[in-house]
Parts: C-alpha cells; sequence; structure tokens
C-alpha cells in the first residue's frame, strides 16, 4: 500500500512518540508500512527493522505551545497577546491555540494563521520523513 502525503501527516500530527506511554506511529522497513505501537500492545513489526515517525508534539514536550508564544509574539498586537495569555492561564495553552467555537480562543483569521504555521511544520516533517525512508531503499538497492 502506498503511503499518501495525508496519511504521513496525519500519523505524524497524531502522534503522541512515546511509546511507553500512548504509543508511537512507526515506519515498517521491511513492509514499507506505517502502524502504531505501544509497549502495552506491541505490534509484532516491532521486532523487524523500524523507525519512529517524528510527532508535531510529542507528549509532555509543550512544543507546540512554545511555538505558538513565539507566533504570536511576533504576529499580534501586545494587547492580544495578553488575552492569550490570561486565557492560557485559566484554561491552558493547548486550548488557547484552538477555534473559540470548539473552545478555544482563536477567532477564524487568527486560527487561519496559526494553522498556516503548523500545516509548514507538518510539510517540513514529512519531507524529513520521505527523504528518510527514500535513503533507506536507496542503500538496500545499493
Amino acid at each position: 500500500m502506498t503511503i499518501t502525503d495525508r496519511m504521513l501527516t496525519g500519523a505524524i500530527a497524531n502522534n503522541p512518540s512515546h511509546y511507553d506511554g500512548d504509543g508511537e506511529w512507526r515506519y515498517s522497513i521491511p513492509h514499507q508500512t506505517l502502524y502504531f505501537s505501544k509497549a502495552t500492545d506491541p505490534d509484532p513489526r516491532d521486532a523487524e527493522p523500524f523507525f519512529a515517525l517524528p510527532s508535531l508534539n510529542p507528549d509532555g514536550s509543550h512544543r507546540m505551545e512554545r511555538a505558538f508564544r513565539a507566533f504570536i509574539k511576533r504576529r499580534w498586537l501586545p494587547s492580544r497577546q495578553q488575552e492569550l495569555e490570561q486565557f492560557a492561564a485559566r484554561k491552558g495553552w493547548h486550548l488557547a491555540m484552538e477555534l473559540r467555537y470548539g473552545g478555544g480562543a482563536l477567532d477564524d483569521k487568527e486560527a487561519e494563521e496559526w494553522q498556516y504555521v503548523v500545516n509548514r511544520e507538518l510539510e517540513r516533517l514529512a519531507r524529513q520523513v520521505r527523504a528518510q525512508i527514500a535513503a533507506l531503499h536507496q542503500a538496500s538497492s545499493a
């Protein structure tokens, strides 16, 4: 089965990247496929060569929170930054990055700006994985 860009970016975006906890998305080298595995429910492909996919926001890393905080400081007025910081203090940064309709703090335009940044990072990570896959298969065919 061919791995589509949508499959790859979805796996990266939803990758907890914590095998001993919530699990992680992996690429099976011999099967050339994506799969999910975790310590409490290991996949049989774990015994074969694989590599873990990168994660947009690994469990416990607060990576996207830091990126969002840097983003708002560069892009939005100090008054709006303060509003978002106050919102985050009450409800958390994970909600501050979301649309108001879903309980978050962002209006449509703000969410669109932030989503653009998130999508660019997903594309970068997907290109990184594609290059790693290509290098593996090029080395195995040489």
